[in-house]
């Protein structure tokens, strides 16, 4: 790789890469943008350094953690780029005093999911197509019940779906390995009913969810009108805005927060948990864990309990 290369080009060169092992990166190829920016202006045709990726990571009225997140996203890029360039410096871990940390999202409650499925009922139509309201009720219900992340709800396909055994198959993608879900008797007759009449409407398209004229939808696409479709609701989570991911969140928090609340053992509901929702790594769901703490006290302290018993030092 030449050295001469700008720091974009070098960013669109990481981002190509680490998507072509699945990997989205949409959040963080904004950050990256703008430390590509900063760093063409500053430090033009020069190797990327921890003092440059430490004085972009602090630019502006920041918390402490969104300098070691900023930092977070730099770094894999710096390993990027170091297998081309020896110049490159990858700034070590906890080099800020504050550990990257995950921040609290939005968890709906009942009343919210009902006016938000009301909502579609009123998305005008698609010039091309009649069915972008059932779509988009059908599409968010399913995340909520489900769990799923929105690209593996937009990335599913009529044949991943078995009315008849009330099953769906979520194909692995990233980190997360395939699994079926079971599914609702509700939920089995509303995919059913949306699957009749998108195949009416495009007797040919085998993909799922589609879009205006049968195609997949994008995931801004779908971003921007959820975004329309949550207006007016205070978010409780430290974010500004909701984001579909917050349906999985709330999913996952109300179910642990359920089950400490009973008497029947929580660990091996947690370990079914994990694996419904797509978990590679069964530490990963502690996350959930990890909010509305007054009534997941209990889950925390029963799941970390389990978690150094099946993990001993």
């Amino acid at each position: 790789m030449p050295q001469k290369l700008s720091m974009k080009a070098l960013v669109r060169l990481y981002l190509t890469h680490r998507r072509g092992f699945g990997y989205g990166l949409r959040s963080q190829r904004f950050d990256l943008a703008a430390f590509a920016r900063y760093a063409d202006r500053m430090s033009p045709g020069e190797p990327l350094t921890v003092s440059l990726a430490l004085r972009w990571a602090k630019r502006g009225v920041v918390l402490p953690v969104t300098v070691a997140n900023r930092l977070s996203t730099v770094r894999g890029l710096a390993r990027f780029c170091s297998a081309f360039d020896p110049r490159t410096q990858v700034p070590p871990k906890r080099l800020t005093h504050s550990p990257v940390r995950r921040r609290a999202p939005h968890i709906f409650t009942d009343a919210q999911m009902k006016v938000i499925l009301r909502r579609t009922r009123a998305l005008s139509p698609w010039r091309t197509s009649p069915l972008r309201s059932l779509t988009y009720h059908t599409l968010i219900a399913l995340i909520a019940c489900t769990g799923l992340r929105l690209g593996e709800a937009l990335r599913l396909r009529d044949e991943d779906f078995d009315a008849i055994a009330g099953t769906l198959r979520v194909p692995a993608v990233k980190c997360s390995p395939g699994r079926l879900l079971p599914l609702h008797p509700s939920t089995v007759r509303a995919l059913n009913r949306y699957q009749n009449k998108r195949r009416t409407q495009f007797p040919t398209v085998t993909r799922f969810f589609v879009g205006p004229v049968g195609s997949p939808i994008e995931t801004s696409s779908a971003d921007r009108t959820f975004r329309h479709l949550v207006r007016g609701i205070q978010c409780n989570g430290v974010r500004h805005n909701i984001r579909f991911y917050d349906l999985r969140h709330t999913l996952a928090t109300k179910l642990i927060g359920r089950w400490s609340r009973q008497s029947i053992p929580l660990a091996h509901r947690l370990a079914m948990l994990s694996q419904y929702l797509g978990h590679k790594y069964f530490h990963h769901t502690y996350w959930y864990v990890q909010h509305q703490r007054a009534t997941l006290q209990t889950a925390a302290v029963r799941f970390e309990r389990y978690q150094a018993e099946k993990n001993p030092r």
